[in-house]
């Protein structure tokens, strides 16, 4: 069975072609036979079909068309052609040989490597001759186009290359209209223009090869402003000159031009030094792309030279020798391998190394001269002319590399470094490509190379992990690899999980071959660093978080940030670590074991790790400082801090360190020191509470919690309880809640710790206020007041008062609700906290609203609105655009109600807030009944209805059912109106809320079931 790309998609059986169906379904089929042995997900082969917008049925429709082409393709006999389902999608069992792509690019590679032009003229003939029309005609889309536009080039390139040959091997015969038409589809190609111009001076028309060039130049200068390259400019002169040469000559010399330095010209031999490439390289196509397109576009021309950098076993050397090898056909004259770091793991001398470059060249050992310079001007002088690849492998530093850049015309130099040699950059223009650890598809296209794609397939979440714990470093996935190859009875699973266990680094390495090893690879990069830098990179290995910066490694070496920041530059320099960001540091996962491991081994690293997390507590009590001050946080020395500017600045660093604070939370509760993790979380309480970070917030104070108890500190225990207590607030996790606040105001008053007994009792009143039992959550919290009334805290004085106002309000209470609201709001103002005033007025205005006073409450909502978004916080500006929708509802604006309905109904569901969620979906369900939006409203009140039943909010619960009600009163359905305002009746009555209770009545008056 034969497949066809090179056209219109095909396939053809003993001469006969088989029917493919829609051009979407021969989409899916080019999709496989252009990525032969691999197998493709779903998502992959929608994406080439339909693109980024699949339509809702791209899934099934994706089956039918595999359907479709297996029974296409099964009948035709040959058992080696099928579309089989595998681990991660669907595989086409095709061999690359029966494409006619993989047959082409088969023929210009041999091309590539013909004896004679030709004989590579021959070649490529072959090759074109399978094309067949534009390649995938007939099928649409983005992903076709781009593998359209791909594939053209590739047929230009064999094109022009079949032209060069025949032009090297005899003359222009034939070739005078083909290259000027290939001139007119690509008029700025110089490649195309040179074969033009050659192809005209050949024929006898001189006058017209310089015309064509003229007309190139002044197109090139008004269309891009830049003049035509080196090697275009370099045939024009020759042609004005009528230089001989051109009459037929090959077009790369392979003798240096007349001009040479004497002592250079003796005979040149050809070598190919290049190191065996890695068999079943993998990845790294992005960056070959580009370096073989930089290469390709400065033949002619001086090439900047290229350093390839990385992590220790990232794959620098494989890729310098991969790319080495594919260039070899664009560079006939040599291509030079040297390895810089010679015996003993020393840096090479770069004089013996041009010694050693030289004598291979052909030059004789008598006649190389001894200073570095005079052997560097030699080295130049021999290159001049010639077209040479030069690997230069492991430079040490830029000053080793430097003598060995000939920066003359036709020669590449590749430089690998675990060094970053930015040097490099500023005195030769180096492009700079710095390697990345493989992706996931590509470490698991390793892993299938080495050990089968049949045995990675039979455990696909064992290979996921295995690539994991090797960070998916191509050193390490190649040595585990390895060992499961030498070993085909192991699972995957079973290796996994033994680099699971204590050891991995020692057990990524092959026994009895240092340098197959992971550790080895780390152990030589540390070697060339000084102590201060080893020690830096071993404390490191002590911080817990994902990322660190500046600030950090300076308190963990115990140094000023300078110092520090010097040393973090020389660690990235050497890829021991990467930047993530500006000032920001971080390990790839086997680094930060290494680093691990040599931590606990430096002296004195117990106090580098209290010295760290002393740093966070007094940064994050300094970031905290500008808004989020707890207030009744556990008692202790604070000093002031000048650390932040602003308030931007201070959140700006508590939004970066989040994830670090929350591991020195946990790292201090595992090791110690035990207070670091109970004062950090009470800390940060109101952080994340009022950014929303649940789930860091949960973990920080278990972990203080956890610390306490182990040291049996009461005090710390009651806040870490009173933090969980407070975070089941917000979550519909709330069994353990009423446990948490009662332990926390046993643990504040065997301490005699009065802020905390109130401000438990604040919490226990919203505790029970949620559930509707609003004559106890009123008891608790006037108990809370009675208490702060004795003590100077304004600030929790009023958070008291702002509860008391609430549950006044659910009981109809109206008038008391606006007093103890504004006694809040005066204590907050009188002590110069404007923040503290925005609960207050959100409050106050659901008094006013309560009892009919809708002027008023659109001034405190509006206020509040607007103090909200000037402090972002969104929680509060939430609440204040559900307080200004239900003002504007109840007063017939409806248009002016939705929006803000909207916008507090968004928010709820980002922050999933069960509270928050079911206010305002009650609103919205009321706004859509007054709208006659009759299905709308039922549905936002059975999501209510559904969410304050799951957590047990009775006055909510209340409040939806009588919604719901009027609902279906609505509808006429009076028997479903009279049920749920009975029931909404039963528990208004029962909580004593008096103005659910006046609206389930009216309900049942009008559905006739009042009696």
């Amino acid at each position: 069975m034969e497949f066809q790309l090179l056209g219109p998609v095909g396939v053809s059986h003993d001469g006969r072609q088989v029917s493919l169906g829609s051009p979407k379904q021969a989409c899916v089929l080019a999709a496989f036979l252009l990525a032969p042995g691999v197998a493709l997900s779903t998502d992959r082969l929608i994406r080439c079909v339909w693109g980024d917008s699949p339509p809702p049925t791209a899934r099934g429709t994706l089956q039918s068309y595999l359907a479709r082409l297996r029974g296409a393709l099964s009948p035709q006999g040959d058992d080696a052609v099928a579309i089989q389902r595998r681990a991660g999608g669907y595989l086409l069992t095709a061999s690359a040989a029966d494409i006619d792509l993989y047959r082409f690019r088969s023929l210009t590679a041999q091309a590539r490597d013909a004896e004679s032009d030709a004989e590579a003229e021959r070649v490529l003939d072959e090759a074109l001759g399978l094309w067949h029309g534009d390649p995938l005609s007939g099928i649409a889309g983005d992903w076709a186009e781009s593998v359209r536009a791909g594939l053209e080039q590739e047929r230009l390139a064999a094109l022009l290359d079949r032209i060069d040959h025949r032009l090297a091997a005899g003359g222009p015969a034939g070739l005078a209209e083909q290259v000027r038409g290939l001139a007119a589809e690509h008029p700025w190609d110089e490649r195309i223009a040179a074969q033009l111009m050659t192809v005209l001076f050949r024929s006898g028309r001189q006058a017209e090869a310089l015309a064509h060039y003229e007309a190139f130049r002044r197109c090139l200068a008004q269309e891009f402003g830049v003049d035509p390259g080196a090697a275009l400019r370099h045939l024009h002169e020759a042609i004005l000159r009528d230089a001989p040469e051109l009459g037929g000559a090959p077009a790369r010399p392979r003798k240096p031009p007349e001009g040479t330095p004497d002592g250079v010209r003796d005979d040149w031999t050809v070598q190919c030094q290049l190191p065996f490439a890695v068999p079943g390289f993998v990845g790294r196509s992005g960056v070959m792309r580009e370096l073989e397109a930089l290469f390709a576009a400065a033949q002619g021309e001086t090439t900047a030279p290229v350093v390839i950098t990385g992590t220790p076993g990232v794959g620098k050397t494989a890729l310098a020798v991969h790319l080495g090898h594919r260039l070899r056909h664009a560079f006939p004259d040599g291509q030079w391998y040297v390895r810089l770091l010679g015996a003993g793991d020393r840096p090479r001398d770069p004089s013996e190394v041009l010694a050693a470059l030289l004598q291979a060249s052909g030059l004789d050992a008598a006649t190389i001269p001894e200073p570095l310079e005079d052997r560097a001007a030699v080295f130049r002088g021999r290159l001049t002319g010639r077209r040479v690849l030069i690997v230069l492998d492991d430079a040490a530093d830029a000053e080793q590399v430097r003598p060995l850049l000939p920066g003359t015309a036709g020669v590449a130099v590749l430089v690998t470094s675990r060094f970053e040699l930015r040097g490099l950059g500023v005195s030769h223009a180096a492009h700079a490509v710095r390697l990345q650890v493989l992706d996931r598809e590509e470490a698991h296209t390793l892993l299938s190379g080495v050990l089968g794609e049949d045995r990675v397939a039979a455990e696909p979440e064992a290979s996921r992990r295995l690539a994991e714990q090797c960070a998916r470093l191509p050193l390490a996935l190649r040595i585990a690899a390895a060992n499961l190859a030498a070993r085909p009875g192991r699972s995957l699973e079973s290796y996994a999980a033994d680099l699971d266990s204590d050891g991995r680094l020692a057990k990524l390495s092959i026994a009895g071959d240092r340098r197959a090893a992971v550790r080895t690879a780390f152990d030589d990069s540390l070697a060339f660093l000084a102590p201060s830098a080893v020690r830096l990179f071993a404390l490191l290995g002590l911080h817990p978080g994902p990322d660190f910066g500046v600030g950090a490694a300076a308190a963990l070496l115990g140094t000023e940030p300078a110092v520090a920041e010097e040393l973090l530059d020389v660690l990235a320099d050497a890829s021991l670590l990467q930047r993530s960001a500006a000032d920001r540091y971080l390990f790839h996962d086997l680094l930060r074991l290494y680093a691990a491991e040599h931590a606990t081994a430096q002296p004195g690293h117990e106090e580098a790790w209290q010295r760290l997390c002393d740093w966070y507590l007094a940064t994050a009590e300094a970031a905290t400082a500008f808004e989020y001050t707890g207030v009744a946080q556990l008692p202790r020395e604070r000093a002031a801090s000048d650390r932040f500017t602003d308030r931007k600045q201070a959140l700006g660093w508590l939004d970066q360190e989040l994830a670090n604070l929350v591991a020195v939370v946990g790292g201090a509760a595992a090791t110690g020191p035990g207070h670091i993790a109970w004062q950090l979380a009470d800390q940060l309480r109101m952080y994340v509470y009022y950014r929303h970070h649940r789930v860091e917030w949960k973990a920080m104070a278990a972990a203080g919690l956890r610390a306490a108890e182990a040291a049996g500190d009461p005090l710390a225990r009651a806040a870490m309880l009173q933090s969980l207590g407070v975070l089941g607030h917000h979550t519909e996790d709330q069994g353990s809640n009423l446990d948490h606040f009662l332990g926390a105001l046993e643990g504040y008053r065997s301490a005699g710790f009065v802020p905390g007994q109130a401000s438990v009792m604040s919490n226990l009143a919203v505790y029970y206020g949620r559930r509707g039992q609003m004559r106890q959550a009123g008891e608790w919290q006037e108990r809370g007041v009675e208490l702060l009334r004795g003590l100077d805290r304004p600030v929790l004085l009023g958070i008291a008062l702002n509860v008391v106002s609430l549950i006044h309000s659910y009981l109809g209470e109206s008038e008391r609700a606006v007093e103890r609201a504004s006694e809040a709001i005066e204590l907050s103002l009188r002590h110069g906290q404007p923040m503290g005033t925005i609960s207050p007025l959100v409050n106050r205005a659901i008094a006013h609203h309560g009892r009919g006073d809708y002027e008023a409450a659109l001034a405190d909502g509006t206020r509040a609105l607007r103090l909200s978004q000037e402090h972002r916080k969104r929680r509060n500006e939430a609440d204040a655009q559900e307080i200004l929708a239900r003002t504007h509802r109840d007063t017939g604006r409806l248009d002016l109600a939705r929006p803000p309905a909207e916008k507090a109904l968004a928010f709820a569901r980002e922050t999933a807030d069960p509270t928050a969620l079911s206010d305002c979906l009650i609103n919205l369900g009321e706004l859509s009944r007054l709208g006659g939006e009759l299905p709308q409203a039922a549905a936002y009140l059975e999501e209510a209805l559904e969410i304050t039943g799951r957590s047990g909010f009775r006055h909510q619960e209340a409040d939806a059912r009588t919604g719901l009600a009027e609902v279906r009163l609505a509808e006429g359905n009076t028997g479903a109106a009279a049920e749920l305002a009975r029931a909404a009746l039963a528990t208004a009555g029962e909580l004593g809320l008096r103005p659910v209770e006046r609206r389930a009545r009216t309900v049942l008056a009008a559905a006739g079931g009042a009696g």
